[in-house]
């Protein structure tokens, strides 16, 4: 079972995209690119479960965002290639993003990299992970979580709504199910309101 803080509850996932997005509104206003850029790799870290590095080396050509099944594509540990499915409302920011990026001049050619900083360039893996544990503190957000929290988070997210411990296997990636049970703990939450609605 993982200790409760190594992950986020989704009422702090959702308290860091509003805080995210909020303050890339106010910087999209100023003409200033940091939060615009700090709320997309926010996002996507939160509804892929993708991990620092498979962010970090994401390509524009590795993503689909078509109406139908959008997803991304990424190389995850071994070298593992796995196809992510992502929400209508995650793939419509980055289509905004990648307009973004276009008017900013930025290559959005297939072989450009999706995140890149301030000077255009790729991100390094701390400077992914000092990316995240900024918006964590500058949200208000205890500061024990680490990036991984969001990975985390997103595989409790997956398993409770359909249970389906295989599905959050294939989402995150993980090469043995064992690795996945660590998100099949009972919320005692769940326990108070089960015995509470018996009978």
């Amino acid at each position: 079972m993982l200790d409760r803080d190594k992950y986020l509850s989704q009422e702090e996932g959702k308290r860091l995209l509003e805080y995210c997005e909020g303050q890339a509104l106010r910087d999209l206003e100023r003409g200033k690119t940091y939060w615009p850029r700090r709320y997309m790799v926010v996002d996507f870290l939160l509804n892929t479960g993708c991990r620092a590095t498979e962010t970090r080396h994401l390509k524009c050509e590795n993503m689909t965002l078509s109406a139908r099944e959008p997803c991304v594509s990424v190389t995850g540990k071994g070298g593992r290639r796995r196809t992510i499915p992502v929400s209508t409302k995650l793939a419509k920011h980055m289509k905004q993003y990648l307009k973004w990026k276009e008017l900013l001049g930025e290559s959005v050619a297939p072989e450009a990299y999706f995140f890149v900083n301030r000077l255009g360039r790729a991100y390094t893996l701390m400077g992914i992970q000092q990316l995240f544990k900024k918006c964590c503190r500058d949200c208000g957000l205890r500061p024990v979580y680490s990036i991984h929290s969001k990975r985390h988070a997103y595989g409790f997210a997956t398993f409770q709504k359909p249970k389906n411990i295989r599905l959050t296997q294939t989402l995150l990636g993980h090469r043995r199910l064992g690795t996945t049970e660590v998100y099949t703990h009972v919320d005692p939450a769940e326990v108070v309101e089960t015995v509470n609605s018996l009978w």
